[in-house]
């Protein structure tokens, strides 16, 4: 760089011809005086080249945050224009719901960029115009997408053929190249002022070690350091942009997963259990209704041929019995059913984000459960817990069962403690919820999340829904779940979510 090539040359050209005097009139005062202003003079410089590297590479990371934030703009904007063809298309919500979500961060993309290129005029008069294009642009799709809604695809798709916007759309993709030509540009040139400040620290260091050995050896190690930090750094952004778009993909295949075991749920309900069901309580309450008659005429016979009726009353309590089982098995039936259905119903509720005090929301639920933890001598500890934006029903419904199983499978030989901590990670937030309950066997620990199984004694109440739930809810909000778990020594659930929930505003049918 030309400020840091100038700055190390003003200090370092002097010196050769202060050596030319020395050595002319040497003099052990004169050497070890400059012999100690060399060292004032490298140390200074090594100060410096440090600090300027530093700052260097603050600005590469700057750079290269400022072109990551500009590239996520590009693929919103294709996103938001392939979901609205795709709706036209087919008229499907998912690609509705899809162009919302597109849409939302559209908005908090641009205001990011804004804001990291606060000092460049330039590169604020484009945000300036790429504001009002992509909004120009977002209203042109709302408006196709409206008359699709409304029925009127001819006017829907006369708009899609005439393009209006094109000319904005053009100029926006103009803007938004150009923006990233420009942070590139100041890529390379602050890339290369790190590059010679490296360089003129690497110089004075070992100018340095000439002189005082061990000076030189302290310089070279600071300098290694900081070569080493600019290339952890690089290599962090480009692991960072890889496991981004893997994270993508990976919630993407996980809430289509399970869209699809709820419709599939909500189709063997409706269609393959519900009718069926309800023909078999009918018919058992028209055998209820003639159970009386049945026995009244059979007492009658056995009157007529002159046998004794006492023989009648196995019968009937066999029949009795027989009965109660089958309308036990109904109702267990019905109300495995109905489960489904609120499982259904929650899969298609959509979130609302709110700032959720995490720690006060356990403790709430730590309160609700205060009599059946006196009962049992329990207690649930509580770490410190982060605020994040989330929806408070989901989190309270995924903690209330994680909660309600360590009490439901505590064991009786032992207190129930349960611990709840959390492990901050770059944009999400893994809470840990370990008891020292039962345990489940090793075999078991994948089963338990799947509808209708559970593991262990089956000596507690439930239908086996709630995990299922729990991991649902969890996946939905671009969540995962994980189960270490010891046989006789407890269990341990991780749940990890996003500090900041994705708004889920999908368009409403208006069909």
């Amino acid at each position: 760089m030309s400020q840091a090539g100038s700055f190390t040359a003003t200090l370092t050209q002097p010196a050769p011809r202060a050596w030319r005097h020395q050595f002319a009139t040497p003099g052990p005062t004169l050497l070890l005086l400059l012999g100690f202003a060399i060292l004032v003079a490298i140390s200074a410089s090594s100060i410096t080249l440090i600090h300027r590297a530093r700052s260097d590479a603050e600005s590469v990371a700057h750079t290269l945050q400022v072109m990551n934030s500009v590239s996520q703009l590009q693929v919103l904007i294709r996103r938001s224009e392939s979901s609205e063809r795709g709706f036209l298309i087919t008229g499907r919500e998912g690609f509705a719901r899809f162009f919302e979500q597109s849409k939302a961060q559209t908005g908090p993309t641009l205001e990011q960029i804004a804001a990291l290129t606060a000092d460049n005029p330039e590169q604020q008069q484009r945000v300036a115009e790429a504001r009002d294009l992509i909004a120009e642009r977002l209203a042109s799709y709302e408006r196709s997408m409206a008359l699709r809604t409304a029925g009127d695809l001819d006017g829907a798709f006369g708009d899609l053929r005439a393009d209006r916007t094109e000319g904005a759309m053009t100029r926006l993709g103009t803007l938004l190249v150009e923006m990233k030509q420009v942070e590139n540009k100041l890529l390379e040139e602050r890339t290369g002022a790190s590059r010679d400040s490296t360089v003129w620290l690497t110089v004075v260091s070992l100018s340095g070690l000439a002189v005082v050995l061990a000076l030189g050896a302290l310089a070279l190690t600071l300098n290694r350091r900081q070569i080493n930090a600019l290339q952890a750094a690089h290599g962090e952004l480009e692991a960072a942009n890889q496991d981004l778009e893997k994270r993508v993909a990976e919630r993407t295949a996980d809430l289509k997963e399970a869209n699809d075991e709820i419709q599939s749920f909500a189709y063997i309900v409706s269609h393959d259990l519900r009718s069926p069901l309800v023909n078999i309580m009918g018919f058992t309450s028209e055998i209820e209704a003639m159970r009386g008659d049945l026995f009244d005429r059979l007492a009658q016979l056995r009157a007529q041929a002159g046998d004794a009726p006492e023989s009648d009353a196995q019968l009937a309590a066999d029949f009795e019995e027989a009965l109660g089982f089958i309308k036990t098995s109904i109702n267990r039936m019905d109300r495995l059913i109905h489960a489904i259905l609120a499982l259904s119903r929650e899969g298609r509720k959509e979130f609302m984000p709110v700032d959720v005090d995490m720690g006060q929301l356990f403790a709430n639920l730590r309160d609700s459960m205060t009599h059946q933890l006196h009962e049992a001598g329990g207690e649930i500890a509580i770490k410190r817990l982060p605020v994040i934006q989330s929806d408070r029903l989901a989190l309270e419904q995924i903690f209330t069962n994680l909660l309600d199983n360590a009490f439901k499978y505590r064991r009786d030989d032992v207190p129930l403690r349960v611990d709840v901590s959390a492990v901050d990670t770059p944009g999400f937030v893994t809470f840990v919820i370990a008891d020292n309950g039962r345990g489940i066997d090793p075999k078991d620990r994948g089963r338990v999340f799947e509808l209708f199984r559970r593991s262990g004694r089956q000596d507690r109440p439930g239908e086996g829904i709630g995990l299922a739930h729990v991991r649902a809810l969890v996946r939905r909000m671009g969540g995962l779940i994980s189960l270490d778990s010891k046989l006789g020594e407890g269990s341990t659930f991780k749940v990890t979510v996003p500090r900041r929930l994705p708004t889920e505003t999908g368009m409403k049918d208006h069909g």
